[in-house]
């Protein structure tokens, strides 16, 4: 059973689950993509396991969001529950807004806020940062189909904008870096979901109206045919990234749309080879990040159930091998069935393997 839910400014996404349990009595429910405490719109609520083992392919979705930045300053949150900081004062056209959102559209890299919960090393970054620990967040690859100007209030700065971009895509980092091309500084003050693939905003109900007698009639069972971007994992050491691993990279990605890797850890390395790699695995991971190709570059675990954890996070739908890694198929696809996945896993071609290799490659 599927369930859309309006959700109102305040709660977090886990207290609406909660609270529906609470009202259904029935513990297994999930929802296709968090929406932070002050953002409002659509949760697509799964009930029961058949549904929610249906959330990997509902969370891969497209999304459009409303949202409304004030200008001329900025918050720690990239968002009104933050610590404001004022910004520059600059008289703006709509000339001028419209080149900036523009800008915006397509394929790019963008950094999560530091206030996320998006994971370092097992912390969430919003823990670190209300620490007052330094956040380094990997970039991802978002896409922002368009961007549209709703409203511009010169005389309050505010700015209203729709957004229809990929999963994965933090609206707060766009306001945030709107802002910075504006020269202004921006935040967010209003954000409400209204799409999530097919689902619209429109067809949703507002928790309160649900008790245990009436929340049944508001579901549904059949899910929509789902346009879905397919994912590709892919995982190594990519030292010294060659035109060997370019090839490899390119192959992936025509196999799918969203291209992911795990890449190897220097101690993991280590362990394996006897020693570490050439270069540090910082150096590596921005080194992929700069080909622009990948959707994101995740480091590795140095513990099995941790990489495992990893790669259901990004629930691949396929996972490409190079023609010479050296991995137990059998153990692999067991592992992974414990997760509920079952990727399709291939082997790619090799590209000048006597020349293009790491080992054979001295600088």
């Amino acid at each position: 059973m599927f369930l859309l839910i309006n959700k109102a400014s305040g709660p977090s996404s886990h207290n609406i689950v909660a609270k529906l349990r609470g009202i259904t009595s029935l513990k297994r429910i999930g929802h296709a993509g968090t929406l932070d405490p002050f953002a409002e719109g659509l949760l697509v609520i799964a009930i029961k396991r058949d549904s929610t083992k249906k959330l990997t392919n509902l969370l891969k979705l497209d999304k459009t969001y409303e949202a409304t930045l004030k200008l001329g300053a900025t918050t720690d949150t990239y968002d009104k529950t933050g610590t404001i900081k004022k910004g520059k004062e600059k008289n703006l056209n709509l000339t001028e807004i419209k080149k900036v959102l523009k800008s915006f559209e397509g394929d790019s890299l963008q950094t999560p806020p530091d206030y996320s919960a998006k994971k370092i090393n097992g912390k969430k970054a919003y823990e670190l940062a209300r620490k007052g620990k330094t956040v380094n967040l990997q970039k991802q690859k978002i896409t922002i189909d368009s961007i549209k100007l709703k409203k511009f209030d010169n005389k309050k700065q505010t700015l209203s904008i729709e957004v229809n971009c990929s999963s994965g895509t933090y609206i707060r980092s766009l306001a945030a870096d709107i802002g910075k091309a504006l020269g202004t500084g921006a935040y967010l003050t209003k954000l409400v979901r209204t799409r999530i693939g097919p689902f619209k905003l429109s067809s949703a109900i507002h928790l309160g109206k649900l008790n245990s007698k009436n929340w049944i009639k508001h579901t549904f069972n059949n899910l929509p045919k789902l346009k879905v971007k397919k994912r590709i994992l892919v995982f190594g050491t990519f030292d010294k990234l060659h035109p060997g691993h370019k090839s490899f990279f390119n192959q992936a990605l025509k196999l799918a749309e969203e291209l992911y890797v795990i890449l190897a850890r220097d101690k993991n390395v280590k362990n394996l080879k006897g020693k570490t790699p050439h270069h540090s695995e910082l150096k590596r991971v921005e080194s992929i990040r700069k080909l622009n190709l990948t959707k994101q570059v995740n480091l590795g675990s140095e513990n099995w159930i941790n990489r495992y954890r990893i790669i259901n996070k990004i629930k691949p739908d396929i996972i490409a091998l190079g023609y010479d890694q050296k991995v137990n198929l059998t153990e692999l696809r067991t592992k992974l069935e414990k997760y509920g996945l079952k990727p399709e896993i291939i082997r790619l071609k090799p590209h000048k393997p006597s020349v293009f290799k790491s080992s054979l490659i001295k600088s």
